[in-house]
């Protein structure tokens, strides 16, 4: 009778080790889910600041909306917005592609009667979502250096 006890309780043990280990296994599994959901929505969120960024470099390197538009243009993939505002659309690797799932949207707001300051808005939209990835606000100086 005391030989039938102690089996039983090897048996009890190897349920409950087994019992944990699958455990841990779930645990593990729902972290590595879950951090695989962040490192795509850091992929997303690393693209869009990178192209608000150069998109801010180019809207330095203009003096215009058709030169900024000139500029974002490859591949036909930006357009003249209906409010007056630069739309170009990107692929997910940031490729310039006319239907892209990425669109950065800036506007060219002179400040000045003489247009020397230009503020604009930078946005990056990803597909089917509400709000911008990414805003960025930037100012232009475009008088020229006095000698």
């Amino acid at each position: 009778m005391k030989r039938q006890t102690h089996i039983t309780g090897f048996y009890l043990e190897t349920l409950l080790l087994i019992a944990v280990f699958v455990a841990i296994i779930l645990v593990l599994t729902q972290v590595f889910g879950l951090s695989r959901a962040q490192s795509g929505q850091a992929k997303l969120l690393t693209n869009a600041v990178t192209l608000a960024q150069n998109t801010a470099e180019a809207i330095s390197a203009s003096d215009s909306p058709e030169a900024l538009l000139v500029l974002l243009d490859e591949n036909g993939s930006a357009r003249q917005g209906e409010k007056g505002q630069i739309l170009a659309s990107y692929d997910a690797d940031m490729t310039p592609a006319p239907g892209g799932s990425l669109t950065v949207e800036a506007t060219w707001e002179p400040s000045d009667p003489d247009d020397s300051l230009v503020y604009s808005t930078v946005s990056v939209w990803y597909e089917g979502k509400a709000e911008p990835v990414y805003t960025l606000r930037t100012a232009v100086y475009l008088g020229e250096v006095a000698p």
